[in-house]
């Protein structure tokens, strides 16, 4: 793999375009931009390398070039042989070397933006990691009294493990599969790895006058008419080996009403990572990734990673303590030059990505839901209508007896 296909395929990942499977939130977004991105790191990011790479090329080898076409050309008019013209024959070997030189630098460059890329992306954020020697880290400061510093400093985190939430989608033919998580035990550390299971069946409970206490849980059915699966799942502690892709799939596809009411659930969706995939792993997968995936934000990824290119050059390109001439830091300046163009590309593209992504978390959230805790001494100057939907309430009144151990509630007053 060349250098540039290296760098591309990072990018793709910081780019998160390698996951068209997940069709839910930022994920949607990068999916809908997905052929804007790929044109851009397939034909706008070598066109800016080209472009950058020859920039940076040497002056004196255009003088070369040029002297050797004029050459050339006097030696062919005079009928003498190229190779018998020991300038020609040196023009030539001076030419080769400096191109030799420039590709060795593109590697170089190449190596130094994958390197820097990498060392600040880790698993879907970007991390302050500014290394000075060896394992030693530089904390930026500015001459405070007191710092605080954190990795993940002036970023926003989404935690959205314990953000449960149901999942529907629609087949082809308009039925309806519903996910739906009956059980979540959360974690409390981290020494146990939790993963989304199927849920095991569970008898309905009632009181002594017949009223429903807990309700049964199927781990798959469907409702009379046909028209929807109800898959119900567990969230709780399993195996460190165990992979979240194998724990369910199996097992719901050999269930009776996926092998012949919704068949197409085995239907195949393929991906390059997974030819394989079928309908339900795909949606498997949208419903594990959006209820367990942490991620953090940055306030000001541009101004974030310009800063920490400005410290990796000044660390690690140019690398003050070994240089021992003026001559040799001259003569990196090229390079430097052509590594910053290149980087400030990339950065201002992932800078739009992530200022998108920083509009949509700090706009205001909109009210989904409102509920009331009104104490019992209210219920005499409550409405009639409204004390009545509430005397009504299964769940009000199952909470009640609980609570205050009722047995006989009024339907009315």
């Amino acid at each position: 793999m060349n250098p540039l296909t290296e760098l591309q395929t990072k990018l793709r990942e910081i780019f998160q375009i390698d996951r068209p499977d997940l069709d839910f939130g930022i994920y949607k977004i990068l999916n809908s931009k997905a052929q804007e991105i790929e044109h851009y790191l397939l034909q706008k990011l070598p066109q800016t390398v080209q472009a950058a790479f020859s920039d940076g090329q040497s002056s004196q080898t255009a003088a070369w070039q040029q002297e050797l076409d004029a050459l050339t050309k006097t030696l062919s008019d005079a009928g003498v042989p190229l190779e018998q013209s020991s300038k020609y024959q040196e023009l030539k070997n001076k030419i080769a070397a400096a191109a030799q030189s420039n590709a060795g630098e593109e590697r170089d460059i190449y190596n130094h933006l994958l390197t820097f890329f990498s060392r600040y992306y880790e698993t879907g954020d970007f991390i302050s990691q500014r290394r000075y020697k060896g394992d030693a880290y530089a904390v930026p400061y500015s001459g405070e009294e007191v710092l605080l510093h954190w990795a993940n400093k002036d970023q926003y985190y989404t935690k959205s493990g314990e953000n449960f939430s149901n999942y529907r989608f629609t087949l082809s033919d308009g039925r309806r599969v519903f996910f739906k998580l009956v059980n979540a035990n959360t974690a409390k550390d981290n020494d146990n790895k939790r993963a989304f299971v199927l849920a095991e069946y569970r008898a309905p409970e009632y009181d002594e006058e017949g009223e429903i206490l807990r309700e049964e849980i199927l781990p798959i059915s469907q409702n009379a008419d046909g028209s929807q699966l109800t898959i119900c799942f567990a969230y709780q502690v399993v195996d460190k080996k165990a992979k979240q892709a194998d724990l369910a799939a199996a097992e719901i596809l050999a269930h009776d009403c996926v092998q012949h009411a919704f068949a197409e659930l085995k239907a195949a969706a393929p991906t390059e990572r997974n030819p394989s995939r079928t309908v339900l792993e795909k949606h498997l997968s949208d419903y594990t990734q959006k209820n367990t995936a942490d991620y953090f934000i940055h306030k000001d990824l541009g101004g974030f990673l310009r800063r920490e290119l400005d410290f990796y050059i000044k660390n690690d390109v140019i690398k003050l303590d070994n240089i021992g001439s003026e001559a040799a830091l001259s003569g990196s300046l090229k390079p430097i030059q052509t590594l910053r163009t290149i980087a400030s590309d990339i950065i201002a593209f992932l800078a739009q990505l992530e200022n998108f992504q920083k509009k949509l978390w700090e706009k205001k959230k909109l009210v989904a839901g409102v509920h009331y805790l009104i104490t019992l001494n209210h219920f005499q100057s409550m409405p009639s209508e409204l004390l009545d939907e509430v005397l009504t309430n299964p769940q009000q009144r199952e909470q009640w007896k609980n609570l205050f151990a009722v047995k006989d509630l009024p339907l009315s007053i």
